[in-house]
């Protein structure tokens, strides 16, 4: 399962994972988490998603890559 804690997007940007949630209809797994940054809004996106590997000049690298667990 996704860890909480401090996550860093491949572009640079640092966001902070709460918990994954189920969606109610389909039962999607999806992460909550905040920016911190800007407005520190509070996004949902599908695990799958958050997990997943892009590529990023020429390099296949995690799309957030976890940088501080929070308990």
């Amino acid at each position: 399962m996704l860890k909480k804690g401090i996550y860093q997007h491949y572009k640079g940007q640092l966001y902070q994972v709460f918990n994954v949630a189920t969606h109610s209809e389909t039962e999607e797994k999806l992460v909550v988490y905040q920016c911190l940054y800007g407005d520190y809004s509070l996004w949902v996106r599908p695990l799958t998603m958050f997990s997943e590997t892009v590529e990023h000049e020429g390099k296949t690298v995690e799309r957030f890559k976890l940088i501080q667990e929070v308990e």
